[in-house]
């Protein structure tokens, strides 16, 4: 599961970055938790959109830089793959200029 995870934080990264944009992924650990973060340069998400794309009851696709399309289920089942771990995942953007997702588990 944690690799479907990380796999589609990537994936969705690649998807909305431009060409020759930079995406990093940062690792922390403390005593009993891990933190994953996939950071992008890309188009970001815009605030009325972050709140909606971890809910099942909200459907948001949007396209990716070359005009590539998806189900935006990808994110959701990230999030409950999380949960059943005991973790969360958390979301920061800034429309125009780039998306953190960062998964925080118990090690």
């Amino acid at each position: 599961m944690i690799s479907t995870i990380l796999r589609n934080l990537v994936t969705n990264a690649i998807k909305y970055s431009l060409k020759n944009g930079i995406i990093t992924i940062e690792v922390t650990t403390s005593v009993d938790r891990i933190q994953i973060s996939v950071i992008d340069n890309g188009i970001g998400i815009s605030s009325e959109n972050i709140d909606k794309l971890l809910s099942i009851t909200e459907k948001v696709s949007i396209p990716g830089t070359e005009n590539e399309h998806g189900t935006g289920l990808g994110l959701i089942l990230c999030n409950e793959f999380v949960q059943r771990h005991g973790g969360t995942i958390t979301v920061e953007s800034i429309y125009g200029k780039g998306s953190t997702f960062t998964v925080h588990l118990p090690i």
